[in-house]
């Protein structure tokens, strides 16, 4: 049953995950057009407005079924148009611009660690404190696990997230023609690892990226010295 609650909180999720989704893309906007591809600027997709990056089906749909019913979820923006005559060097350059989304969602998972490093030494800020500390502790811790769990999947080197990009722009170039070849396969492999748990009673293998983001996780949070 969908209580008010559940709706609240799956109402809130997909605001921080859209939030984090629009610096994600502006990231690789911003990049392209500094590499010399204006494409997605002239596009207007060179914005921290989240309604030119929404996807209805992957930002809000799938995010808000996932969300209700309990589970985890995945979605994506609308992809970010990058035009590989504009760039001097395609390959480097694509990667760079596959890499920026990522880094941006690190970079913001920084910024969200100093922001209650921030509160915590001018305003006294502890999640005891008051319902208020703790909603607001709330809301910012999970915007950051969202945005390190953003950064791991989508290094994953599987086409067509980020780090298939990534992968192939580090590669030699003969490498690189024989590593294009399984792109094909990447989403049917990417919808394997996500629903496999839901169809054989086998542990999912996106726990690991889960993992991983948790210790991404904590040691932001140590340097910036929150945790």
């Amino acid at each position: 049953m969908f209580t008010p609650e559940r709706i609240y909180q799956a109402i809130l999720v997909i605001t921080q995950f859209i939030i984090l989704l629009t610096f994600h893309e502006w990231g690789h906007a911003k990049s392209a057009n500094m590499l010399g591809d204006p494409t997605a600027r002239d596009q207007g997709r060179m914005s921290l407005n989240p309604a030119v990056h929404i996807d209805p089906i992957g930002t809000l749909f799938l995010p808000l079924i996932g969300s209700l019913f309990g589970g985890g979820f995945f979605g994506w923006a609308k992809p970010v148009p990058v035009n590989p005559y504009n760039l001097k060097n395609p390959r480097r350059d694509i990667m760079l611009i596959a890499a920026a989304g990522p880094f941006m969602n690190i970079l913001l998972t920084f910024v969200i660690f100093g922001i209650i490093q921030i509160l915590e030494l001018t305003l006294n800020f502890k999640p005891y404190n008051s319902k208020t500390h703790l909603a607001i502790y709330q809301f910012l811790g999970t915007s950051a696990h969202i945005s390190v769990f953003l950064a791991v999947f989508n290094m994953l080197p599987l086409f067509p997230l980020d780090g298939f990009s990534v992968v192939n722009g580090l590669l030699p170039e003969r490498a690189s023609r024989q590593f294009s070849k399984l792109a094909p396969y990447g989403m049917p492999i990417l919808m394997g690892l996500i629903f496999l748990p839901y169809i054989l009673p086998v542990p999912g293998p996106l726990r690991f990226l889960v993992l991983i983001s948790g210790i991404i996780f904590d040691l932001i949070g140590k340097i910036v010295g929150v945790r």
